[in-house]
């Protein structure tokens, strides 16, 4: 079950991401006028994963095209890159997208997601929350996605930078961990 507790989420995955209740609390991009289309986020030290919840939109037609990106900056300028492609590593917050071996074909394995009323961590919340059939998957409650990016645990750490790429799309970071060796860290979104 979730449970906020003096402003962090814990949730059956165990990894805890610090999301405060006070002040704005979640960083939004888009190509349309009400967001940026880009925003970065400062990030410091050394780190082996980066562990980002994330929740936004997405829809059919915009199906395996890189729908945002996260770009991670070293301190000596070099970038790593993760391409949001949905289905595979971005989703809708409000739905469960079918998927099969034919025209609704995975290249990946599907993506672990968070289902906000519960706090239940999936990998097939379609199968958990047994959500029936091709159309009208509405997820009650929503679900963000967890997306876990490997790090260069040697290099110092700059930015993060969230990016939508694709029209009608909508990316949301939510919260950020930082896994160091030998402990965690909760970078602040807030604005």
């Amino acid at each position: 079950m979730t449970a906020a507790i003096a402003d962090e989420i814990k949730y059956d995955w165990k990894l805890p991401f610090r999301i405060p209740h006070s002040r704005k609390n979640i960083l939004f991009t888009t190509r349309w006028d009400n967001y940026p289309d880009s925003a970065q986020v400062p990030i410091s030290g050394k780190a082996s994963h980066a562990y980002l919840l994330l929740a936004g939109s997405t829809n059919p037609m915009q199906s395996h095209i890189a729908n945002g990106r996260i770009t991670i900056t070293y301190s000596d300028g070099s970038r790593q890159v993760t391409d949001l492609v949905n289905p595979e590593t971005w989703c809708p917050v409000e739905q469960d997208y079918f998927t099969d071996s034919l025209a609704f074909k995975m290249n990946k394995p599907k993506p672990w997601r968070l289902h906000f009323k519960t706090g239940l961590v999936s990998q097939d919340l379609g199968s958990d929350l047994k959500i029936n059939g091709v159309y009208g998957r509405e997820i009650d409650g929503g679900a963000g996605m967890l997306l876990d990016i490997p790090l260069d645990p040697q290099k110092e750490l700059s930015t993060l930078t969230v990016e939508t790429l694709s029209n009608d799309v909508l990316v949301g970071l939510m919260a950020i961990t930082l896994q160091r060796m030998h402990n965690i860290v909760h970078p602040s979104i807030g604005q």
